[in-house]
């Protein structure tokens, strides 16, 4: 690309790869340099490297190309995470101005695999992410689509790359992955609480939330109900406890990233946290 040669990923890949090393399938050490450019929208981290064996070119156009729907396409990747090389066959299904949809079933360890356009030879995208559409409703239950919908993200037209030292993705990466975790557990934590009036005890190993739920492991019993003063107290403290840990780690998180696509995602998933902050809210005994 542009004259030099890259180690091409997804940002998601590499933020959470610290301490990996790579090879290439002859077992050869490539040396990754604490530098990577990422994409402020796509999902795609590029590392300059020093390399003087084989590696794959990238088209710069795929309009100039002539790419369209129905070529036909490899996935060369590790499908699986399973150690060996693996060759995924299929077809361009869609494009889009940032992604491709193709028709190869790749699987999760593929991510960051080279989408290649079998007559050019060229990389026309990187492999980023599935979509499961199998609940159908009356409108979709006649779709000639794929119930589970795979894409990847193109590597031309206008990216607005961005430097950063790879230590500082993977330090972003991870407290990105930790607020995601946190606002699921938080979230189900909630829900169930609400509608079903149950704790969700085997969350007590968690990391950073068992510490709520310990003092559901002795002495408390759902079908004591309200009436038991313990059990009240303990839950007024569960949900006082839920309300701190919806707000503590946001300020944290926000100032960490830096990364133009990490904080887009941190602003849908903080939405979802608003949401639950609510809900919590309406919770009573």
């Amino acid at each position: 690309m542009k004259g030099r040669t890259f180690l091409v990923s997804n940002i998601h890949v590499l933020a959470a790869a610290r301490d990996a090393s790579f090879k290439t399938v002859t077992g050869k050490t490539v040396v990754l340099p604490d530098v990577v450019f990422v994409s402020e929208k796509r999902d795609l981290a590029i590392v300059p490297i020093e390399w003087r064996g084989d590696r794959l070119d990238v088209s710069s156009s795929l309009s100039f190309d002539e790419v369209a729907i129905g070529d036909n396409i490899t996935v060369m990747g590790n499908s699986d995470a399973a150690g060996v090389t693996t060759k995924l066959k299929g077809e361009i299904d869609g494009i889009g101005p940032d992604e491709l949809e193709v028709s190869a079933k790749f699987v999760p360890g593929n991510s960051g695999s080279p989408i290649v356009h079998d007559k050019l030879g060229t990389v026309v995208g990187i492999v980023s992410y599935m979509r499961d559409l199998s609940q159908k409703d009356k409108w979709t239950r006649d779709s000639e689509l794929s119930d589970i919908r795979r894409f990847g993200f193109r590597l031309d037209g206008d990216i607005q790359w961005q430097q950063l030292t790879l230590s500082g993705l993977q330090k972003q990466g991870e407290a990105y992955a930790e607020f995601e975790e946190r606002t699921y557990l938080l979230a189900q934590t909630i829900y169930m609480l609400k509608d079903r009036n149950t704790i969700m005890t085997g969350y007590v190993s968690h990391d950073s939330l068992g510490y709520l739920f310990e003092p559901f492991e002795k002495n408390f019993s759902w079908r004591r109900g309200l009436a038991s003063a313990n059990n009240k107290v303990k839950l007024d403290r569960f949900v006082d406890g839920l309300d701190r840990e919806l707000v503590n780690d946001q300020s944290s998180t926000q100032k960490t990233l830096s990364s133009g696509y990490y904080k887009a995602r941190y602003k849908e998933i903080n939405e979802i946290r608003e949401h639950y902050k609510k809900e919590l809210k309406r919770v009573s005994f």
